[in-house]
This record gives structure tokens, C-alpha cells and sequence, in this order.
């Protein structure tokens, strides 16, 4: 007990080392987006701190490691009970990382902030606002008379528009900031992590729809969702994105893990948003309509290349084309696959690879631009690696869920 009593204030006194060399006075970084599996997580965009805060994590891990071998010294008798305090140390550092992770700075109407305990804004007169990816507990301090603009708010937006001015998705380039107006982040929380899994869209004030496969087996509870988000790694935008917590979940009754079937969810905001340039829902498509043969786009925050560790943290963009489903199931065939195109799924890409959704896109938007306004026509779904020849990324056909999106949004209250 004594070890460990000594390694704790060892390791308090690494971490407080940590942030001395880049002069925090708070100890939370701010944020950067990182692909860890599929889905990807917050951390630093300062190269400084993020320096200093590996170098502590390096510094745990060594500390882990001869525990380890202190432990094995000890005897045999005292090797279990010191592994066990060593794991539940272990759960205290990896809880300390987590807080470490939380962003210093925060932006509102423009201007910079500090991120501090939200009891701490209330203490010093100002307002706590859930800016800082943590909630009423760490929080972005703002002043009381700095009032919320109605500059950027539109009133009567219409769907499909894109109101911001002009200022990877595999084989794409970055979108432009508030030009995907309706793109969301889905967000899940887990015990002392968060990650941005998948993508989105915003079809009105109160609902976004993604792919079920995101989260059929995540609690309502543990989801936020991000609206208005365009730089994962920095707060550079001249508007800042906003958080909401999810009031209901509704994944379709139909649909099939094993196959993809039905790939379809929404999600409903747990209060109304309110319509900016940045924030500005997509149109739906008519019932059974069929966009064979045009080009579409799609956009995520995925990753760039298959099977690279990280996405590049911009919102990405790329145009593909809509393939014949008979065609696309005579492609994947071509090269030994069995997976079945149903009626409710579409293709998008090209023969020759090139450019495709990816790991991290799932649930984002396939939209096609008709009359100025784009329209929602596919939900980033599955495929067979990224952009591969004779591989087109397959997506929920949204035009076969018109009905069902608006028997579960219609009574929404």
C-alpha cells in the first residue's frame, strides 16, 4: 500500500510537470479529433501541449510497467493484491487523461473564452454554456451582458440552402465552411470518453436521421449530437457549432444488423434548434423517386484513406455517381463478393474506385442539388474497404423511408 501511496504522488506530480512546461493554469487542452477504430475521439490541436501531455502518457505507462515488475519482487503472495492496485490505479490515470482532454478555450458570437468548472462561472458572475464538450461541469464562462446575436439566426429558412458566403472522404476535398448546413455529428458518451462515431442530417427543428447501425445499441441517453461543426480539431469558425442531447431514439423495426437492411434511424433533439446560416435543414425526397445516374454528394468527417489511423478533422466532400443497383450487384460479383444489393439501398461511386465514403462517415449525407436546394437521397451505409474498383459504397435509399420519417416526426412534442 505504501508503493502505491508513493507512485500516486509521483504521478500527481508528472502531470502537474506537464502542464508547467506550456503555463496552463487550467489543466484541459483544447480539442482535436482522433480515429481510434471506426469512430474518433476529442483531443488537443495545440502541438505544445499535446507534446507535453504524450510525454506524460509515456511517463504512466513506464510507471505501469515497472509496477509490474515491483509487484513480481514482492513475492508471490503480494503479486495479486498489488495487480490489483495497480489496476485501479491505472482507472485513475485513465480518468485523469480524460479530463486532460477537455478544451481551454471556447467561442461564442465571435469572441474567445475561458472553459472552466461551471460552478466556478456561476461563482464568478458569469454563465456556464455547454461549449466545452462537458457539459454544466466544465463549461464556457461567458459574461451576462454578452447577449446571444440574432445576426446569423434565418426565421424562415428554406430546406437545401446553403446561407453562409464562400470564404476526406476518400479521394475528396475539404467543404467550405457552412456549406453542408444540415451535417451532424453523432456523439457518444461512455463512461469517462466521448467520441464522435458517425454522421447525419438535420431534416427539421427538432429531428436528424443517421445510419441504425450507429446506434441501435446505444442508449438515448448516452448521445448527443453536434450541429453546425465544420474543423474537429480547432474552434476557427466565425460561428460556433452547438451541442443537444437526444430526447428519443427511434431505429426502424426492420432493420437487419447482419444484412444492412433498413439502415435507418432518427433521432430527436432534445429541444428545438434555432435555424442559422451554419444550422439549416436538407429536403427530403419524394416517396419512390430514383436519382440513377446523377450526381450526388456526400460529406463526413471519415476517414481520408482506408485504413489510416486518424481522418483529417476538416468536414469533407466529394462527388459521386448514383449506379444502377443491378449494375452495381454485377460489379461486386465481378470480384468475388456475395453481399445482396436490396431495393431499399443505393450505390454511389465509381467503377474504377477512386473516391468513396469511409470509416467514420456512417449516417452521413448523400445529397443531390436540384433547383438550388440539395436533397437528402442516401445515408452513408456499408462497402467493402474504400473506393476500391468495382466497389461502390452502398447507402441507405432515404426516398423508401419518406413515409416512416414522417409517421415518427410528425407528433413529436
Amino acid at each position: 500500500m505504501l508503493i502505491v501511496k508513493r507512485v500516486l504522488l509521483v504521478t500527481v506530480l508528472l502531470i502537474f510537470t506537464s502542464l508547467d512546461q506550456v503555463n496552463l493554469i487550467r489543466p484541459f487542452s483544447s480539442r482535436y479529433f482522433k480515429d481510434t477504430s471506426s469512430s474518433s475521439t476529442f483531443s488537443s490541436s495545440s502541438s505544445t501541449f499535446s507534446s507535453a501531455f504524450n510525454s506524460t502518457t509515456n511517463k504512466l505507462a513506464d510507471w505501469k510497467f515497472w509496477l509490474g515488475k515491483l509487484s513480481q519482487l514482492t513475492g508471490p503472495d503480494k503479486v495479486d493484491d498489488d495487480q490489483k492496485q495497480i489496476s485501479t490505479l491505472w482507472s485513475i490515470l485513465n480518468i485523469a487523461r480524460y479530463v486532460l482532454s477537455f478544451p481551454q478555450q471556447c467561442f461564442y458570437q465571435g469572441d474567445s473564452f475561458e472553459c472552466g468548472l461551471g460552478v466556478s462561472c456561476w461563482m464568478s458572475g458569469k454563465r456556464p454554456l455547454d461549449l466545452c464538450s462537458g457539459g454544466v461541469l466544465w463549461s464556457c464562462c461567458v459574461p451576462h451582458d454578452v447577449k446571444k446575436s440574432s445576426a446569423n439566426v434565418i426565421t424562415e429558412p428554406e430546406c437545401g440552402r446553403t446561407y453562409a458566403r464562400n470564404s476526406k472522404i476518400v479521394g475528396g476535398a475539404n467543404a467550405r465552411f457552412g456549406e453542408v448546413p444540415w451535417q451532424a455529428a453523432v456523439v457518444k458518451r461512455q463512461y469517462f470518453n466521448q467520441k464522435i462515431s458517425c454522421g447525419g442530417a438535420l431534416i427539421n427543428n427538432k429531428w436528424v436521421v443517421t445510419a441504425a447501425h450507429c446506434v441501435y445499441k446505444t442508449p438515448a441517453t448516452n448521445l448527443r449530437l453536434r450541429l453546425g461543426d465544420y474543423n474537429l480539431r480547432g474552434q476557427t469558425e466565425k460561428f460556433t457549432h452547438e451541442e443537444f442531447g437526444v430526447k428519443r431514439k427511434v431505429v426502424n423495426e426492420d432493420y437487419n444488423p447482419a444484412t444492412y437492411q433498413n439502415d435507418i434511424a432518427l433521432l430527436e433533439l432534445s429541444h428545438e434548434v434555432e435555424f442559422k446560416q451554419h444550422i439549416i435543414p436538407v429536403c427530403l425526397p419524394a416517396k419512390g423517386e430514383n436519382f440513377t445516374g446523377s450526381m450526388a454528394t456526400v460529406t463526413g468527417w471519415g476517414r481520408t484513406t482506408y485504413g489510416v489511423p486518424a481522418s483529417l478533422g476538416v468536414l469533407q466532400k466529394v462527388d459521386v455517381e448514383i449506379i444502377d443497383s443491378n449494375t452495381c450487384q454485377q460489379w461486386m460479383k465481378s470480384v468475388g463478393r456475395r453481399e445482396t444489393i436490396y431495393s431499399n439501398m443505393l450505390c454511389a461511386g465509381y467503377k474504377e474506385g477512386g473516391k468513396d465514403s469511409c470509416q467514420g462517415d456512417s449516417g452521413s449525407p448523400l445529397t443531390f442539388k436540384s433547383d438550388g436546394k440539395s436533397v437528402l437521397i442516401g445515408l452513408v451505409s456499408w462497402g467493402v474497404g474504400c473506393a476500391r474498383p468495382n466497389l461502390p459504397g452502398v447507402y441507405t435509399r432515404v426516398s423508401e423511408y419518406v413515409d416512416w420519417i414522417s409517421i415518427h416526426t410528425k407528433d413529436s412534442s
